[in-house]
């Protein structure tokens, strides 16, 4: 079992990556690594050096710190809206209470 740290940057790793629409493949290439360390790293099975860390990080274009970051239990994405009907209603929401409070 890796450490908790492996774990963190395997899954921002893979968020961040699945945020550009990239396949593994594709970010492997940029980063100069092999498609299964890549997947390997991602299921925190193995250990990326901070050199391989760094190039990621590059490909990704984030500051490698960014990868050891975090989150927190309930997603992010859970509270984003998903259709554009939705944003503009919780803006409608936001709006008419900004209103209210003056």
């Amino acid at each position: 079992m890796m450490s908790d740290i492996a774990e963190i940057l395997g899954l921002n790793i893979k968020r961040l990556r699945k945020e550009k629409d990239w396949t593994q493949e594709y970010l492997a290439e940029l980063a100069g690594i092999s498609v299964p360390f890549m997947t390997q790293i991602e299921l925190a099975r193995k250990q990326a050096s901070l050199e391989v860390v760094e190039k990621i990080a590059r490909a990704l274009e984030v500051p490698y710190s960014r990868l050891f970051i975090q989150e927190n239990s309930e997603s992010k994405e859970e509270n984003l809206p998903k259709t554009g009907e939705e944003l503009l209603r919780k803006i409608n929401i936001e709006i008419n209470q900004f209103l209210k409070s003056k």
